[in-house]
């Protein structure tokens, strides 16, 4: 089994990360090189910026999928989204207008870095309420957090995901992420890994150096389930059912 990367900025043209299907291309063949086996595509929703929507998103999956496989790059593509919060997300998601992911109830939501933390809690229990799993984005770019960690813990036990960067395991993005989300790998609270890739240099699709990292130092339980098994079993499974 590959690693799943379940926050990539690889669809062309909709967002900051890829510009166009060159670019897309050769971030997917650097992706296959480290591993990485499957790929959410979760272009920036934000209000008045990046406005992805599903039908939009579905129809750039398809196209790059297709040119994928022309190139012979063994990657499979899944639609989402990356949501920054605001007040009608909830009816938005529930008239279809935005991606889940994998159309799962499971939804990568990002906020502000200097949000307060009653706001992330507050939200999250909203979209709990109305049936959605969120899936807390790079955990570790959020001040709230930083300043606590046991927040992360408490976010988790309300039923939310959390998701941290490949590149913050590393030492990618300072020693602070890096000590922060090894802080939160060794009490096991990570659920998933994403590359949040956006190009070819500096937020690239490198996941080895960090997949090298968990196999030494956690068990091999944990670095295989927020490496793939944790996705696989609860974001790509049973697709018939999906939208």
């Amino acid at each position: 089994m590959g690693f799943v990367d379940i926050h990539s900025h690889i669809l062309p043209g909709m967002d900051d990360g890829a510009q166009d299907l060159e670019q897309a291309l050769q971030m997917l063949e650097w992706a296959s090189r480290e591993g990485t086996s499957h790929m959410i595509a979760t272009p920036h929703y934000k209000q008045g910026k990046y406005r992805a929507a599903k039908h939009s998103v579905l129809e750039r999956i398809r196209l790059l999928q297709e040119a994928a496989r022309e190139q012979g790059i063994p990657i499979r593509i899944y639609p989402g989204t990356e949501i920054l919060y605001h007040g009608e997300l909830e009816e938005k998601l529930d008239r279809g207008e935005l991606c889940t992911l994998n159309g799962s109830e499971y939804a990568l939501i990002e906020f502000l870095p200097l949000e307060e933390f009653y706001y992330i809690r507050n939200a999250a229990d909203q979209l709990l309420g109305m049936g959605y799993r969120p899936v807390l984005a790079h955990v570790e770019r959020y001040r709230c957090f930083l300043k606590d960690a046991d927040r992360v813990r408490e976010i988790k036990d309300m039923g939310c995901r959390i998701q941290v960067n490949a590149g913050s395991v590393t030492g990618q993005f300072g020693g602070s992420a890096k000590r922060f989300v090894r802080k939160l790998i060794q009490e096991q609270i990570v659920d998933y890994l994403g590359t949040d890739t956006h190009d070819l240099k500096k937020r690239n699709p490198a996941m080895k150096a960090c997949a090298e990292y968990l196999y030494q130092k956690c068990s091999r339980w944990y670095a295989d389930a927020i490496l793939f098994e944790n996705a696989m079993s609860e974001l790509l499974t049973d697709l018939s059912r999906r939208p």
